[in-house]
């Protein structure tokens, strides 16, 4: 399989929720480049002839979001030169991350998981996690390399790192809203109760549990997403204060995934 054109939802047999982050419109007129970052579900279903495929798409690096018993229980199939970093967003570490930040929200109104959202943000554990994905952008320095961050269903956890990555890329507010909404789409009905089989069992994570069966995204979760990183002083401040990149890193990610 030899993906001819640039494709959102990349058709893998064995894919889960795999899209292309490429093709975006930034705020200064640019856009994401191609084949450089993309966004799944779960990577242990993959064929053959997936992975062949994304051996010739240059996947160089899989961060993968899951927790340890999800990558044991089901674990990654990827191409022999595809470098896989664990880095598992949950658990928290800290019950009061949210507390002493100034969030302030366009509408008072809360989805079932927005403040595990913002915890998301505001978390030093899951910091982690979205520092090793930028460090893996920052990495793939070829034009020829991409980069594939993944938790269970390729929606919550998948979903708040794809916000804050294209956020990072400065791409259009309303576009990030709308590739985090795309998930609605791709889990349609035919596809919740065999994706339910793959990402409902987690015997050590009732949290992880509850989202994964919640085969659905809301708006106010992006809402939240956001506004926590404006509390934090906006993507930039995040970046460097909570992530501990410089202003020079954030420069080069932009040169290298923009065009």
């Amino acid at each position: 399989m030899i993906f001819v054109q640039p494709q959102r939802v990349l058709d893998l047999e064995g894919g889960i929720n795999f899209r292309e982050l490429g093709g975006y419109p930034t705020t200064d007129g640019r856009q994401v480049k191609w084949q450089k970052i993309m966004r799944a579900g779960g990577l242990d279903e993959l064929t053959p002839s997936d992975i062949a495929a994304l051996g010739n798409y240059g996947l160089r690096y899989d961060i993968d979001l899951r927790s340890e018993h999800e990558m044991t229980t089901f674990p990654d199939r990827l191409p022999a030169k595809t470098e896989l970093i664990a880095a598992p967003v949950y658990p928290f570490s800290q019950r009061d991350s949210l507390s002493g930040l100034n969030i302030q929200l366009k509408e008072p109104q809360w989805a079932m998981f927005s403040q595990v959202y913002q915890q998301m943000i505001a978390d030093p554990h899951p910091q982690q996690a979205w520092r090793a994905i930028f460090q893996a952008m920052l990495d793939a320095t070829s034009a020829r390399e991409s980069v594939v961050f993944h938790c269970a269903a390729g929606k919550d956890r998948t979903g708040v790192g794809a916000m804050l990555v294209l956020s990072a890329l400065k791409v259009v507010p309303e576009i990030i809203k709308r590739d985090y909404l795309l998930t609605n789409q791709i889990f349609s009905a035919d596809t919740r109760q065999s994706i339910e089989q793959i990402v409902a069992q987690n015997e050590h994570d009732a949290l992880t549990n509850r989202m994964n069966q919640t085969l659905s995204v809301e708006d106010a979760n992006f809402e939240a997403v956001f506004a926590t990183i404006q509390a934090f002083g906006g993507i930039d401040r995040y970046l460097i204060n909570q992530l501990g990149f410089t202003a020079a890193d954030i420069d080069t990610l932009r040169t290298n995934y923009l065009e």
